[in-house]
């Protein structure tokens, strides 16, 4: 029984949709089945009582009502949730609305009132709720306050009715008052839920990503890689005698050589290129869809920028040169491989002098 309720107020949720998506999903799904349900079980009733207006208005809306749910499900789509919760929303106030102008079940009708403010503030918005709510707001007034009660076919007391509208008023700030708290608390935990994401993937000196975020780039392209068949390439660079660089001129000068440097290989990449810091003064380059000529090109032009313009720090100028070590990734290749034969061919550029690349294919 738990595992049928839950598998129906699931359904149209999906993996890939945000926590806040899936929760108003799940919500439409429970506020159609009650709604669906309450309107039948009250339709019946006025039915036996012989209000035949009253039964026809409540079984159109408990067919509105389940239609809501079947629209949400069947498109799956953005596009098909606005238009159910649109669906949902009007029928809920024309339903409120025919229950004031004919009074319900002994003029009681108008109690329902106060399920509109909270869900059409949940449903739509803080913004496009108040919009909502106040045109409700100004038909609900018109049908009360219409003259001699013309729009009404019932009677309410004067004292009822400005009682009615000023709690439904109160109802209704409050509503207002507590999505629009919900959506800043929303708004500001998905915001440093982003800062500290992006913060875990990237590093705090260079502002590249670091190894953690390189990896997870890597594996996305390994990922799509085995479904084009279509050959990447990597290569691996390291700073030549940098620790002689940390140890004449102190550690804050070699971060600023870390960042300068970093800024010089970002400057070269292509649209489609990635660089994280790897670790220490070596760097990971990811070249989708590129083969390993191709990389080499575009690995050459970085160490060749990098020999030619020497890095001035404090009004000292210093010579800074890279090793790169390439290497091409086909379908039957797999990462840890790669790694190891980029690496075996940045340490070939090392013992053969550095300042050099060399593709992992030559080894």
């Amino acid at each position: 029984m738990l595992n049928a309720i839950n598998h129906f107020v699931s359904r149209g949720t999906k993996r890939h949709y945000d926590d806040e998506t899936n929760r108003r999903i799940i919500v439409i799904n429970l506020f159609s089945a009650v709604g669906t349900s309450i309107t039948f079980v009250l339709g019946i009733r006025a039915l036996f009582s012989q209000d035949h207006t009253l039964a026809f208005t409540l079984f159109i809306a408990s067919i509105l009502f389940a239609l809501s749910q079947a629209v949400q499900v069947s498109s799956g789509t953005a596009k098909g949730r606005i238009i159910s919760v649109t669906l949902l929303i009007t029928c809920l106030m024309m339903l409120m609305a025919t229950l004031i102008i004919t009074g319900g079940n002994s003029s009681t009708g108008p109690l329902w009132i106060y399920t509109v403010p909270p869900v059409t503030m949940f449903f739509a918005g803080f913004r496009r709720g108040l919009f909502t709510l106040s045109g409700f707001t100004a038909i609900i007034v018109a049908l009360l306050f219409s003259p001699n009660d013309a729009l009404l076919l019932t009677t309410y007391t004067y004292e009822f009715k400005t009682r009615l509208l000023y709690s439904f008023l109160t109802v209704s700030f409050l509503s207002a008052f507590y999505e629009y708290s919900r959506q800043k608390s929303y708004d500001t935990a998905v915001f440093l839920s982003e800062k500290f994401e992006k913060q875990a993937l990237h590093d705090s000196l260079t502002h590249l990503l670091n190894r953690r975020g390189g990896q997870q780039q890597l594996e996305q392209e390994y990922s799509r890689l085995q479904r084009s068949k279509k050959p990447f390439a990597i290569a691996l660079a390291d700073i030549d005698r940098f620790k002689s660089i940390n140890d004449a001129l102190g550690h804050e000068v070699g971060d600023e050589v870390l960042k300068r440097v970093a800024g010089k290989l970002n400057s070269r990449l292509r649209g489609q290129d990635v660089l994280s810091r790897w670790g220490g003064e070596e760097f990971l380059f990811i070249y989708p869809e590129t083969d390993e000529a191709n990389a080499m090109s575009a690995a050459e032009q970085v160490r060749k920028l990098l020999d030619e313009s020497p890095v001035v720090i404090n009004g000292q100028t210093r010579n800074v040169t890279i090793s790169i070590g390439v290497t091409e990734l086909t379908p039957s290749t797999s990462l840890s491989d790669a790694l190891i034969k980029a690496d075996k061919a940045l340490y070939k550029a090392k013992d053969s002098g550095r300042n050099q690349v060399i593709a992992a294919s030559s080894l």
